[in-house]
Formats: structure tokens, sequence, C-alpha cells
């Protein structure tokens, strides 16, 4: 491909917590052809816990929208979940449309993306996969019921927040621990957790599907910019895929 064929791509963004070092990664082979993919931080807030970041980010993402300047996005998505659960899914809404138009785009949250995605399976009950303390993964997990989801099992991968920390090895293991008997999907939350290896690692077509933060992301994006999903991103999960055409 040369570059005068690149610059006719959609082009799709991203809003990233500064330290979280596994969203371009796994989105950049994820969304491996047929899009541009451009990424902005959001700003760094020394000397606070993560429950107070995560409140005070949400008025961040206005203000790193306008980062990209006259860049013309197609789609963004602002790749972290934690602090939408607190909200629950009719303000998260809220939110994604007043970003969305402010920005002149379409804007939805990972959460909101993940939500999405379960619907465009048929998914309803749900297995959560959490790299959270127990705070916030009892609110995310109210989240999931608050938005008509049955949260049928939850599995902590850690005590504390270790999302940018666990290995492959950490979350196949854990992985291990859902009862996937009548389970719809297995919601794997969190953007900073590497989760790509894991999902690949299994056999094609297995059940539950996992549906990660940054697979949602990826496939909400593509859906709105019409970018079909490549060979790696159909191995991670055929059943969202297909949703793409």
């Amino acid at each position: 491909m040369d570059l005068a064929e690149l610059a006719t791509q959609p082009a799709l963004g991203l809003l990233v917590p500064p330290a979280n070092p596994t969203v371009e990664p796994e989105m950049n082979r994820l969304i491996s052809a047929g899009a541009r993919l451009y990424a902005t931080r959001l700003p760094v807030m020394p000397d606070t816990t993560l429950e107070q970041r995560n409140r005070a980010y949400i008025a961040s993402y206005q203000p790193a929208l306008k980062t990209f300047g006259s860049l013309k996005l197609d789609a963004a998505t602002v790749a972290l979940t934690g602090p939408s659960y607190r909200l629950g899914a009719s303000a998260d809404d809220a939110l994604a449309a007043c970003l969305s138009e402010a920005a002149g785009f379409p804007v939805e949250t990972a959460s909101g993306a993940i939500r999405h995605a379960l619907t465009a399976i048929g998914a309803r009950r749900i297995c959560l996969f959490s790299p959270y303390p127990a705070w916030l993964t009892e609110e995310a997990a109210g989240y999931w019921t608050g938005a008509g989801f049955s949260v049928a099992q939850v599995v902590k991968v850690s005590e504390t927040f270790r999302a940018y920390e666990l290995t492959t090895e950490e979350v196949e293991e854990a992985l291990r621990q859902v009862e996937t008997t009548g389970i719809d999907a297995i919601v794997m939350s969190g953007t900073g957790m590497i989760t790509l290896p894991a999902m690949l690692a299994r056999p094609e077509g297995s059940a539950p599907p996992l549906l990660s933060s940054n697979l949602c992301c990826a496939w909400w994006m593509m859906k709105q910019a019409g970018v079909k999903p490549g060979a790696l991103f159909t191995r991670a999960c055929s059943r969202l895929s297909a949703t793409l055409g």
C-alpha cells in the first residue's frame, strides 16, 4: 500500500490513560488493515488514588478529544472502563452522546462498546473477568446488572489493581476458573490488561466467546467506519467478527 492510498483510509482515535501499556499494541493488531489509528493520552494525575483518578478523568475526555486538532476522525473510543462503572449505563450513554456532539464524530466509552458488542452477539448472561480491586469490581458488576445483563460469575485476577502488570500466564490461569456452563460471554474488563495472547491461544470456536475491552473498542470503531475485520480479529472472536460483514 502506498501513502496516497493510506491517506484515504478511515481515521480512528483513542483516548488512553497515561501509563496504560496495552491499548495501542493490541489495537494495532486488532485493526491491522483498512484504517489509520491515532491515540492521545489523558493527563497525568500525580499523587492520586485509582478511585480519585476514575472520578477526575471524565472531565478530561472532551479536552483530550480536542488535542487531535484538525485531524478528521471517523470515530473514537475512550479506552478505559473504570470511570463509567460508577455512572451506570444511562449516564454512560449520555456522556458518549455529549462527547460525540462536541467532537463532531461518533465517540464511545469502552464500557459502552462492550455493551453494544454483547447485544450484537445476543449475550445476556456473562462472567465478569476483573483485574480490579474489590470496590471497582463491585461497581463493574453493578453497571452490568443495571444495564440488564445477568452477572452469573465474577472471576478476579487480582485483589489489587495490577492490570498493567498482569502476565498472559496469570490471565490464562484465571480463565480456567470460569464456570462456562450457561454463560453467553466472558467480559474481560480493563483496557490495560493484556488479553489478546490468551484469546488467540484458545481453540477456534471455543465457547463462550471472550470479549475484552480492547476488542470491543476496536469492533465498535470498525463498525462505525465500515472497516472489515482481518484474520487476527476473526481468530480472537469469530462471532463478533461476523457482525462486521
